[in-house]
């Protein structure tokens, strides 16, 4: 059983590539009002995580977004995960890690806050409030 509360879901066009579900999209940066991957690690303007890819043989490239409540999304494996971790984009995959907050002058969009915990492994699915908030730091 999905552990996902999803609160809003709306549909968008995707940009060619958005391909699995539970991984997160940003804005398109090439067809205005598209949701796509995003480009790597700490990518900003976060829309949502995607309920469903494009499936291959689709005459349309419209998916579910899912932009607010519980979602379950891919971790990227490159460190454990641990409930209250704060997660932001971790590749171009749009998998997430967790990111810790320090002090610095960078800027940093973080999907949201994680639920449950998920091990080092990518692909492991963990459930996520989803919360885009922006925070400074190193």
């Amino acid at each position: 059983m999905a552990k996902q509360t999803s609160l809003l879901i709306k549909s968008f066009a995707a940009d060619s590539g958005v391909n699995s579900a539970n991984v997160c999209v940003v804005m398109s940066g090439t067809n205005a009002g598209n949701v796509a991957l995003p480009g790597g690690a700490l990518a900003t303007k976060f829309v949502g995580v995607t309920m469903e890819g494009i499936p291959t043989n689709s005459t349309t490239s419209e998916i579910a977004v899912q932009v607010a409540g519980i979602a379950q999304v891919q971790s990227d494996g490159s460190a454990t995960i641990a409930p209250g971790d704060y997660l932001a984009i971790a590749n171009a995959s749009g998998q997430v890690k967790t990111v810790t907050p320090a002090s610095g002058t960078l800027v940093r969009e973080l999907v949201g806050i994680a639920l449950s915990s998920a091990t080092n492994t990518a692909g492991v699915l963990v459930d996520v409030l989803i919360q885009p908030m922006v925070y400074i730091g190193a």
